[in-house]
């Protein structure tokens, strides 16, 4: 039997979803897109079958979505492939006992998404933070959803500089360091939405993706931002592969804990000292499309472990120190020497998606060099 899957997506231009898609397909699976016309997701052609409407129909009309991914499509599961998706598909599973869906669709979904409540807390960064309070590699100090008055008594305690962190976020994106009083201030001023504010640790960056099916993680790959842009807590133009045994652990516990399924991914800081503390979860489909490079295939394992009959395959030795992400990396400096060295995955091979990319980077497409096909 062919393992199918569908992808949601809801941000217009995640590049994790097709890229995917793409791993998926490679390896034997079959894949529904629900998507936006015109997203990243929507122009792959590595799909079987796909559903585009706008976002807010998606949001509108996800229990008829969900019928169709599993009972027209069959798939075993339905993979978040945002923050929003992983949020949409979150309240969906409060609604869960109420809707009129068959026996086959609500099984597919409480293998997709966790329990009402596990999935609320995963679905907001602030409540999940604030959850993970103690522990080894408990977060720093951190308090959410202050008042203005409140959050500047936290400072004070905890020391400037500190941080703003919004909710439904990722890759250093919402995150504001702030250095004194007045900055925190002006920061929170009229902000809506929910965040936290935390204790600033300086250090190294690392994430840790895992894959998985219903809670049971099947494997895990850590890597660290080596390059970053547009700014130093921007997102990751380049990764580096460094497997830390201790937040492998500590990301596939957290993984089990909330029965996540599929793909996700947690970030860490480690200081100076080596001490780690998380920062964030990522509840959707990471970059795991890289894995292969650090000696982990992420898909082939999760994979593996809903077939069953088989154990997942070994860990095999790196074939690159670094990934050089497109486009970032290719926005960030188009002379830059990991262009050259590093392993690049620019999707040659998805023709409407590369094109989609470039035009949306605004700057000269790169030369196809047949190496660098991912």
């Amino acid at each position: 039997m062919v393992d199918r899957f569908g992808i949601l997506c809801v941000a217009p231009d995640w590049t994790s979803p097709p890229r995917t898609a793409r791993q998926l397909i490679k390896q034997g699976a079959e894949v529904c897109i629900v998507a936006p016309p015109g997203s990243y997701a929507a122009l792959t052609r590595f799909k079987t079958a796909d559903l585009l409407m706008p976002a807010e129909e998606i949001d509108r009309n996800l229990p008829a979505i969900a019928r169709m991914v599993a009972e027209d499509f069959g798939a075993h599961s339905i993979l978040a492939g945002d923050n929003a998706a992983f949020t949409y598909l979150a309240q969906l599973m409060t609604r869960l006992d109420a809707l009129e869906l068959n026996d086959a669709t609500r099984a597919m979904l409480r293998r997709s998404i966790p329990e009402a409540k596990a999935a609320a807390i995963v679905a907001q960064d602030s409540m999940f933070i604030v959850a993970q309070g103690i522990g080894p590699h408990a977060p720093p100090r951190t308090i959410a959803n202050p008042s203005i008055e409140a959050a500047l008594q936290f400072a004070a305690e905890a020391a400037y500089p500190v941080v703003v962190k919004r909710d439904g976020y990722a890759a250093g994106k919402g995150v504001t360091i702030c250095a004194s009083e007045r900055e925190l201030r002006d920061t929170l001023s009229g902000m809506g939405g929910l965040f936290v504010v935390q204790r600033f640790v300086p250090g190294v960056v690392y994430g840790v993706a895992v894959s998985g099916v219903s809670g049971k993680a099947a494997a895990a790959v850590s890597f660290c931002k080596h390059q970053v842009w547009p700014d130093p807590h921007g997102p990751a133009t380049v990764i580096r592969g460094d497997q830390r045994g201790d937040l492998i652990g500590d990301a596939c516990r957290l993984y089990d804990q909330y029965r996540l399924n599929g793909y996700a991914g947690f970030d860490y800081v480690v200081d100076a000292d080596g001490r780690a503390y998380l920062l964030e979860v990522n509840p959707y489909v990471v970059e795991g499309h890289v894995s292969a490079c650090f000696g982990c295939d992420l898909t082939a394992a999760m994979l593996a472990a809903i077939r069953g009959g088989k154990p997942p395959p070994a860990l095999s030795p790196p074939t690159h120190e670094l990934v050089a992400m497109f486009p970032n990396e290719w926005r960030r400096d188009q002379n830059s020497p990991h262009l050259a060295t590093a392993h690049h995955d620019v999707p040659w091979d998805d023709p409407d998606l590369m094109a989609a990319m470039v035009r949306d980077c605004g700057v000269q497409p790169p030369q196809q060099d047949a190496s660098l096909v991912a």
